[in-house]
Protein backbone atom coordinates (compact mmCIF):
# COMPACT_ATOMS: atom_id res chain seq x y z
CA UNK A 1 0.00 0.00 0.00
CA UNK A 2 1.09 3.48 -1.01
CA UNK A 3 2.51 6.04 1.77
CA UNK A 4 -0.77 8.44 2.15
CA UNK A 5 1.74 11.33 2.53
CA UNK A 6 3.63 10.25 -0.63
CA UNK A 7 -0.04 9.67 -2.55
CA UNK A 8 -0.79 13.62 -1.77
CA UNK A 9 1.86 15.63 -2.96
CA UNK A 10 0.82 19.04 -1.75
CA UNK A 11 1.42 17.37 2.09
CA UNK A 12 4.66 16.02 0.94
CA UNK A 13 5.64 20.04 0.13
CA UNK A 14 4.11 21.15 2.69
CA UNK A 15 5.78 18.93 4.86
CA UNK A 16 9.49 19.46 3.44
CA UNK A 17 8.92 23.36 3.54
CA UNK A 18 8.03 23.40 6.47
CA UNK A 19 10.33 21.13 8.22
CA UNK A 20 7.38 18.51 9.04
CA UNK A 21 10.10 15.66 8.56
CA UNK A 22 11.84 17.22 11.74
CA UNK A 23 9.29 16.82 13.89
CA UNK A 24 8.20 12.89 13.38
CA UNK A 25 9.51 10.57 16.44
CA UNK A 26 11.61 8.02 16.41
CA UNK A 27 11.63 4.69 16.57
CA UNK A 28 12.21 3.52 20.32
CA UNK A 29 12.27 1.04 22.50
CA UNK A 30 8.80 0.88 25.40
CA UNK A 31 11.85 1.17 27.80
CA UNK A 32 13.00 4.58 26.00
CA UNK A 33 9.37 6.10 25.87
CA UNK A 34 9.23 5.09 29.64
CA UNK A 35 12.29 6.59 30.59
CA UNK A 36 11.27 10.12 28.39
CA UNK A 37 8.10 10.13 30.04
CA UNK A 38 8.86 9.65 33.29
CA UNK A 39 11.48 12.73 33.07
CA UNK A 40 9.14 14.84 31.53
CA UNK A 41 6.31 14.12 34.07
CA UNK A 42 9.03 15.22 37.12
CA UNK A 43 9.72 18.08 35.10
CA UNK A 44 6.18 19.05 34.44
CA UNK A 45 5.08 18.87 37.76
CA UNK A 46 8.02 21.05 39.55
CA UNK A 47 7.21 23.88 36.65
CA UNK A 48 3.14 23.54 37.68
CA UNK A 49 4.07 23.59 41.12
CA UNK A 50 5.88 26.86 40.95
CA UNK A 51 3.76 28.39 38.38
CA UNK A 52 0.29 28.02 40.56
CA UNK A 53 1.97 28.89 43.41
CA UNK A 54 3.05 32.68 42.29
CA UNK A 55 -0.47 32.92 40.53
CA UNK A 56 -3.90 31.67 40.89
CA UNK A 57 -5.70 31.57 37.89
CA UNK A 58 -3.11 28.44 36.56
CA UNK A 59 -4.54 26.16 39.12
CA UNK A 60 -8.31 26.89 37.76
CA UNK A 61 -7.92 26.62 34.11
CA UNK A 62 -5.79 24.22 32.66
CA UNK A 63 -5.63 26.26 29.34
CA UNK A 64 -4.04 28.92 31.70
CA UNK A 65 -1.59 26.47 32.94
CA UNK A 66 -0.61 24.92 29.87
CA UNK A 67 -0.11 28.98 28.25
CA UNK A 68 1.80 29.76 31.28
CA UNK A 69 3.80 26.79 31.03
CA UNK A 70 4.90 27.11 27.30
CA UNK A 71 5.47 30.71 28.31
CA UNK A 72 7.83 29.60 30.93
CA UNK A 73 9.56 27.39 29.27
CA UNK A 74 10.42 29.94 26.46
CA UNK A 75 8.38 28.23 24.30
CA UNK A 76 5.63 30.57 23.40
CA UNK A 77 5.34 34.63 23.53
CA UNK A 78 1.93 35.81 24.56
CA UNK A 79 0.81 39.33 23.53
CA UNK A 80 -2.50 40.99 24.33
CA UNK A 81 -4.06 43.45 22.09
CA UNK A 82 -7.74 45.25 23.16
CA UNK A 83 -9.79 41.88 22.10
CA UNK A 84 -7.67 39.04 21.96
CA UNK A 85 -4.58 37.78 23.12
CA UNK A 86 -1.69 36.61 20.52
CA UNK A 87 0.38 33.67 21.24
CA UNK A 88 3.60 32.63 19.17
CA UNK A 89 5.05 30.15 18.67
CA UNK A 90 8.50 29.38 16.68
CA UNK A 91 8.26 26.94 14.25
CA UNK A 92 12.06 25.49 15.39
CA UNK A 93 10.28 25.20 18.95
CA UNK A 94 6.93 22.86 17.81
CA UNK A 95 9.14 19.81 18.26
CA UNK A 96 9.56 20.47 22.12
CA UNK A 97 6.18 21.43 22.96
CA UNK A 98 4.46 19.32 25.57
CA UNK A 99 1.30 18.09 24.73
CA UNK A 100 -2.06 19.67 26.68
CA UNK A 101 -1.74 15.60 27.84
CA UNK A 102 0.93 15.83 30.01
CA UNK A 103 -0.03 19.11 31.51
CA UNK A 104 -2.90 17.76 32.87
CA UNK A 105 -1.79 14.49 34.23
CA UNK A 106 1.06 16.41 36.06
CA UNK A 107 -1.04 18.84 37.15
CA UNK A 108 -3.83 15.76 38.34
CA UNK A 109 -0.81 14.36 40.22
CA UNK A 110 -0.22 17.36 42.14
CA UNK A 111 -4.03 17.71 42.90
CA UNK A 112 -4.08 13.69 44.43
CA UNK A 113 -1.15 15.10 46.56
CA UNK A 114 -3.60 17.60 47.75
CA UNK A 115 -0.97 20.24 45.88
CA UNK A 116 -1.85 22.87 43.52
CA UNK A 117 -5.32 22.20 44.55
CA UNK A 118 -7.69 25.13 42.43
CA UNK A 119 -8.71 27.93 44.32
CA UNK A 120 -11.76 28.46 42.58
CA UNK A 121 -15.04 26.73 44.83
CA UNK A 122 -16.73 26.42 41.17
CA UNK A 123 -13.75 24.87 39.52
CA UNK A 124 -13.63 22.44 42.38
CA UNK A 125 -17.46 20.84 42.45
CA UNK A 126 -17.11 20.62 38.66
CA UNK A 127 -14.13 18.78 38.80
CA UNK A 128 -15.04 16.59 40.94
CA UNK A 129 -18.50 16.17 39.35
CA UNK A 130 -16.58 15.40 36.21
CA UNK A 131 -14.75 12.99 37.71
CA UNK A 132 -17.56 10.89 38.77
CA UNK A 133 -19.63 11.28 35.61
CA UNK A 134 -16.26 10.06 33.45
CA UNK A 135 -15.90 7.15 35.57
CA UNK A 136 -19.43 6.29 35.26
CA UNK A 137 -19.21 6.53 31.86
CA UNK A 138 -16.33 4.37 31.07
CA UNK A 139 -17.48 1.89 33.66
CA UNK A 140 -20.67 1.56 31.31
CA UNK A 141 -19.10 1.48 28.28
CA UNK A 142 -16.11 -0.37 28.57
Amino acid sequence: MKNLIESRPIEKVIRDKYGYKDLEKYELSIEEMIGGFALDHAKYKKIIEEIITGWSPASNSDWFLYIEVLRCLGLCKVTSGSENFVFTIKRKDLKFLPTTESIRRARQALNHKNLCMPTNKIVQERRAKREVAIRRYFQENK
